[in-house]
């Protein structure tokens, strides 16, 4: 069988969404082909890939080649990555891993597996993703509610009372005698976690198996002590290798407790979800090797620096988001995201100018990205300057190399407000 080029096959088996327009970009602004000179802190949502991580790809097609390619060969390839994955996190051998080409391809994967008339409780699409609400829907009897997260002026709500109406939510579903799937978010767009965990423990634990979670954990900025406690309240989760781990777009995992009857299909072949499942595990291979001490102390740093600038600069409000609150802290209780706001004679920027803002900096003497604006509420479009395991893994080799991540992100957003002016 021939095997098509790396490059090639990165953007293979995806969607609309991996074609490349005339200057060789996909939709998220990212090329197949390496390119270390642009500065990324785009990783909420989409990273152009490293030199490093390109090898990776071609070194496994090039073993998968000499090896005469076939489904065979690609079956136990996937075997390989798998069991490799359960190995990093820390998961037991008959824990469940599901491979699909993105996040959003996951969430109809779990709703076609859901009763006819199940109620189906989601976060808000502005902060989970433009295709999730639709991938829910797709099956017949299926009822979506979205819950707001926001206010209309971009102020997040209260925790507490995003719980109270989940909970109220649930409980009529439970009247109708219906099955009910909470999706929780951890994290969102802009940084957030979406119900309480602990709502969501408290709910299943009532309701047994009338009531399934599913963990959008899709940024996959969790620690491995987070998921795995997750696992143990019979959650699903939901993962991708294309955000904070900064590889390719559309490479997604499910990972379902034992003690989950979940049935599907058997995975299709797919040469390039293999390549970029490869580059993701390379990433958090790298990622794991860190100490906590080591990954807290780098975001710590950069978190406050990047904070520092958005509050002093009047070209800039930082968007309100609730701090992180988990049971077993690690690195994971720290924002990695971080939002904002361009303003401009102190008034927020359209969408419009936002959107413009945004498309204009790879153009720029600057070459940079970041995550792509957000609408929060009906009123603000935040933009979102992200920090990833590869940037944190690079940060970590000296002191010198910190500073440096620290400086080139202040440089972006120096170049943003130049775009302002």
């Amino acid at each position: 069988m021939y095997l098509n080029s790396t490059a090639e096959l990165l953007i293979f088996g995806g969607d609309e969404r991996l074609v490349l327009n005339v200057h060789g970009v996909n939709k998220y602004g990212c090329s197949p082909i390496p390119d270390d000179a642009i500065l990324s802190f785009s990783s909420s949502t989409a990273t152009t890939i490293s030199t490093q991580s390109f090898t990776v790809a071609d070194n496994l097609r090039m073993r998968l080649g000499q090896a005469n390619f076939s489904e065979k060969i690609h079956a136990q390839a996937i075997t390989r990555q798998k069991a490799e994955w359960r190995e990093l996190i820390g998961l037991e051998s008959d824990t469940r891993l599901i491979f699909s080409p993105s996040g959003t391809d996951l969430h109809g994967l779990v709703a076609n597996q859901m009763a006819p008339n199940t109620l189906i409780i989601m976060m808000e699409g502005n902060e989970t993703g433009s295709g999730v609400e639709a991938a829910l829907a797709q099956s017949s009897g299926i009822e979506v509610v979205s819950v707001a997260l926001r206010f209309a002026d971009g102020l997040p709500r209260a925790i507490s009372e995003i719980d109270t109406e989940v909970v109220t939510l649930v409980q009529q579903g439970m009247e109708q005698q219906r099955d009910v799937l909470l999706v929780l978010i951890d994290q969102s767009k802009t940084g957030m976690i979406a119900p309480s965990p602990n709502c969501a423990i408290q709910l299943k634990s009532r309701y047994a198996a009338q009531f399934n979670v599913l963990v959008d954990a899709c940024q996959f900025r969790l620690s491995a002590t987070t998921l795995k406690a997750y696992l143990q309240h019979d959650f699903m989760i939901a993962l991708t290798g294309s955000k904070f781990l900064a590889a390719p777009s559309f490479s997604a995992i499910l990972i379902v407790s034992p003690t989950i009857v979940f049935l599907t299909e058997l995975e299709a072949v797919n040469f390039g979800l293999m390549l970029r499942m490869e580059v993701a595990l390379s990433e958090y291979r790298q990622f794991c090797i860190l100490t906590d001490t080591q990954i807290q102390t780098i975001i710590s740093e950069f978190g406050d620096a990047i904070q520092h600038y958005l509050n002093e600069s009047p070209h800039f409000e930082c968007l309100k988001t609730p701090t992180l609150q988990r049971e077993n802290s690690t690195w994971d209780c720290l924002p990695t995201i971080f939002p904002f706001v361009l303003l401009r004679d102190n008034q927020p920027l359209s969408r419009a100018e936002t959107l413009a803002c945004y498309q204009q900096l790879p153009q720029q003497n600057l070459r940079c990205q970041i995550g792509q604006p957000v609408m929060c509420g009906d009123e603000k479009s935040a933009l979102r300057l992200c920090l990833s395991s590869r940037l944190i893994v690079e940060a970590a080799k000296s002191e010198q190399h910190r500073r440096d991540m620290i400086q080139n992100a202040l440089r972006v957003l120096a170049t943003l407000v130049e775009l302002l002016k």
